[in-house]
């Protein structure tokens, strides 16, 4: 049992993850606002060096939330230490891609997603943060680098898109 006076030691490690929370609830909303930001045209135009266009990315990074993180967070917190499936590439989903999936659909079930995610996740000071499971590409990962992964995956696959329809 922690003593009282000892709490002050994990303001910092409650704050940040109270901040993590915060942008993993915010951030489908700011990429709603940033694919408002490009025209429509240009949702399906090559927008990085594989030739993905926004739509596909974001296609990517539902998918990848719903079908892999979302049931990973889920198993981390209701059972001991599981092991969690790998997927045999980064670019599992692209054989299910939809382009004519409407922009809306994609932003919708991301948000969808995410708001499940950020339900899930443990308040700031729980110690189910530490909860882990193995996952055999990245190894024995607790419950908060996977909430960072989570949002780090999002976040880097949309910057490039952000950056290019800003022309």
């Amino acid at each position: 049992m922690m003593k009282t006076d000892e709490a002050p030691a994990f303001d910092h490690l409650y704050e940040y993850r109270a901040l993590l929370l915060a942008k993993l609830e915010s951030q489908p909303a700011e990429v709603a606002a940033m694919v408002a930001a490009i025209p429509e045209q240009d949702w399906h135009h090559p927008r990085e060096a594989e030739g993905r266009s926004l739509h596909r990315i974001l296609a990517h990074v539902r998918d990848v939330e719903t079908l892999a993180f979302l049931p990973r967070v889920r198993l981390i917190l209701a059972e001991e230490r599981p092991v969690l499936s790998p997927f045999p590439s980064h670019d599992w989903s692209d054989g299910d891609y939809q382009p004519a999936e409407p922009m809306a659909s994609l932003l919708a079930g991301w948000s969808q997603t995410r708001a499940e995610v950020v339900d899930l996740l443990p308040p700031p000071a729980s110690l189910a943060w530490s909860r882990t499971g193995f996952h055999a590409p990245s190894g024995q990962r607790t419950l908060q680098w996977w909430a960072e992964r989570i949002y780090g995956h999002a976040r880097e696959h949309l910057r490039l898109p952000a950056a290019a329809g800003r022309r």
